[in-house]
């Protein structure tokens, strides 16, 4: 027999693969946890207990799904706007601020906005100081501003040009079947007639025309026309369309041709509008962008390459008419793809950085900014992304796959000149379950992207790329996380992760939202340990109210710092106490644990694998812990014992920090494992593991 003492310093592989049971040979393999749930990882290499789901309110209309998008002015000035969808089928925004509603006159400060629950997937948006722009390809795109707290207006963008005449020049008339996607804008200030040429024979295709002057969208159909025909947006009015195919174009469509070659077709102002033997669909771009490049919109069907379309430098809204291209008009690049793949996310970087369904691709002016006359495009790589938002962190782009089953760094390497994704579920591919939806970047205090499964789990990497930690754990929560964004807190000094959780309470589904509170301070009295939880800090009471949203469920409490027994919250949404308490903390428990990987401390005659081994005893060095089990399975834990004969029992013990030895059950396996479980609402922080090995040669 050997004896061994084998330490885990650190835990900064996070929650490794099965597959990598075997891989003793792999360094990670040591920083590795086959499970790691309901922890946060430590760039530095301790695991703390993530704190608790704080509940902000029910959802506006529950029965629908719900979108949030943050919206910083600056760091002291921050919010998150609620998107919903009521029962009568209008949608509806909500603005929350300090953790709270904002109120105006009294009461919940809502609006209508013109999205409905089952386009939110599709939304994207870019902001600049007090506006956001908002686009969707099934909608033109939109400006919101923020006058006020309670005051926000949600206006289309009012497109700007001057349809001229092209110079001389032979376009084609005739033109093959295809399919493209245009960018059209109606001005309610310039009124004209739109007339549908014959050129060969007019296909069955659909408009979507807006009506001047009234706010709305209607369909216009034209079919089999064999002759010159008047078509209006609406019986008696006219209207005027600023059209591109696939760009926000001057003057004119410019399509690329299945063929190779490219077809342009001319747009009169108020005269002849020639149109194209084929099915044509209206749809507005799904991609904007702020800073260096002001606005991107996309095109996404089924053409032999890849477009970006439309990039203006400045106004976003203009493009003046001109024969010779200005350093600030609009820019038409084709992406010489082999696939005819939508463009899913544009990042500014020093470059444009730019992720299709088909692979990745940068955009930049060469040696200077970019303009009509200097871009460039390269495509970088074959990865492909999937529809979802993605995060920048520090000099890297983080995306989700187009399968959803990775997150993937884009970044430069120096070393070779290129951009390379790098994928980052390698060592757990076994994390993004079913696959991924959406993504958020806690940067403060620890550099953490959250990253939401289909089937409602949160997943957290610990990302510091310098120190390269790229570290998975799972938050598991009583419910299902549906979406998730994440905002500055000023007052906390620290970003927060807001969170959609549909749960059920008495049979019913609620979507409620939350945010995950900050890291323990220390002081027990503050722990907030619990989810959809609230708190109560006042004089003593024997009994707490406000749970409503938990009515019906049993929900563990964490009264002065001091644990009392889990109660059931009545219709009413009342708690009431063992003690009186001035501060309590209330809500949903949840179980954090941690089991490391096979421990291989090697032996007399190699490894220690497969070997009948025991665990006689576990040293571990905690940091403000209180409370916790360990042994070899959740079925056989021993308790930790912070408790001293001196404290008086229903007196917290308070916070430990430092060596605790726990007697292991006895008993032979060949596996050589141990488990850390935390049940209680309580903190708890390992910075090292040491088990007593025993090794049967």
């Amino acid at each position: 027999m050997s004896i061994a003492t084998p330490a885990i310093t650190n835990f900064t592989a996070g929650e490794i693969s099965p597959r990598l049971e075997g891989r003793i040979d792999l360094s990670k393999y040591f920083n590795g946890c086959r499970v790691l749930e309901n922890f946060h990882i430590h760039p530095h290499g301790g695991i703390t207990r993530r704190s608790g789901f704080r509940f902000v309110a029910e959802a506006m209309h529950s029965d629908n799904p719900v979108l949030l998008i943050p919206f910083e002015y600056d760091a002291t000035c921050t919010y998150v706007l609620e998107f919903g969808e009521n029962a009568e089928g209008q949608g509806r925004m909500r603005v929350f601020t300090g953790h709270g509603v904002v109120l105006s006159d009294g009461v919940g400060y809502v609006r209508d906005i013109p999205y409905v629950s089952a386009e939110f997937s599709r939304i994207r948006y870019a902001q600049s100081a007090n506006e956001m722009i908002l686009v969707h390809p099934d909608h033109p795109p939109r400006r919101l501003t923020r006058v006020d707290h309670d005051d926000w207006t949600l206006e289309d963008m009012a497109f700007i040009g001057r349809p001229e005449a092209w110079t001389e020049g032979n376009y084609p008339s005739v033109v093959g079947f295809f399919q493209q996607r245009l960018v059209l804008a109606a001005t309610p200030d310039r009124p004209g007639t739109v007339w549908m040429s014959r050129v060969g024979e007019i296909e069955d295709f659909r408009l979507k025309t807006r009506e001047a002057p009234v706010d709305g969208w209607r369909d216009l159909e034209i079919v089999d026309s064999n002759a010159d025909d008047r078509r209006d947006g609406k019986d008696g009015d006219t209207f005027v369309l600023l059209a591109g195919s696939g760009f926000e174009s001057r003057d004119g469509i410019k399509g690329q041709h299945p063929d190779g070659t490219t077809r342009y077709y001319r747009y009169k102002g108020a005269g002849n509008f020639s149109a194209p033997t084929a099915n044509l669909t209206l749809t507005f771009s799904d991609e904007p962008e702020g800073n260096q490049i002001e606005s991107i919109w996309t095109d996404g069907d089924e053409l032999n390459e890849e477009f970006w379309e439309c990039l203006e430098i400045g106004d976003r809204t203009e493009a003046p008419a001109g024969e010779e291209p200005l350093d600030d008009d609009a820019i038409e690049v084709t992406l010489a793809g082999r696939q005819a793949n939508a463009i899913e996310f544009v990042v500014a970087r020093t470059s444009l950085w730019i992720g299709t369904a088909g692979g990745e691709w940068t955009l930049s002016g060469g040696n200077g900014p970019i303009t009509p006359e200097s871009v460039q495009a390269n495509q970088e790589g074959t990865c492909g992304a999937s529809s979802a938002r993605p995060e920048s962190v520090g000099f890297a782009t983080l995306y989700i796959q187009r399968a959803g089953k990775k997150i993937r760094e884009m970044s430069y390497r120096f070393e070779s000149d290129a951009y390379v994704s790098k994928d980052l579920t390698i060592l757990s591919e076994h994390i993004t379950g079913q696959g991924l939806t959406a993504m958020a970047y806690v940067q403060e205090p620890d550099s953490i992207v959250y990253a939401v499964r289909s089937d409602g789990v949160l997943v957290a990497l610990t990302y510091v790329p310098d120190q390269e930690v790229a570290a998975w754990s799972r938050i598991i929560t009583d419910g299902v996380v549906e979406h998730a964004t994440a905002v500055y807190n000023d007052d906390a000094r620290r970003d927060e992760l807001w969170a959609v959780v549909r749960r059920t309470v008495n049979g019913t589904e609620r979507r409620c939202i939350e945010f995950l509170e900050g890291d323990f301070d220390g002081d027990i009295v503050n722990g907030f340990y619990v989810d959809s939880g609230l708190s109560y800090s006042g004089e003593p009471t024997a009994s707490v109210t406000g749970l409503d949203h938990l009515a019906g469920r049993t929900v563990s409490v964490l009264a002065d710092g001091a644990i009392q027994p889990d109660r059931l919250v009545g219709p009413d949404g009342s708690l009431n106490l063992d003690r009186p308490a001035s501060v309590v903390h209330a809500g949903l428990p949840y179980v954090s644990k941690v089991q490391p990987m096979r421990i291989e401390s090697g032996s007399a005659r190699g490894t220690a694998q497969t070997k009948k081994k025991r665990i006689t005893k576990v040293a571990a060095r905690f940091f403000n812990t209180l409370g916790g089990r360990i042994g070899p399975d959740e079925a056989h834990l021993e308790p930790v014992y912070f408790r001293s004969p001196s404290t008086p029992m229903g007196r917290s013990a308070g916070a430990f920090t430092g060596d605790k030895i726990v007697n292991f059950p006895k008993g032979w396996n060949r596996d050589g494992v141990l488990t850390i479980v935390q049940e209680q609402p309580l903190p708890l922080s390992v910075l090292l593991i040491v088990p007593h090995l025993v090794v049967n040669e």
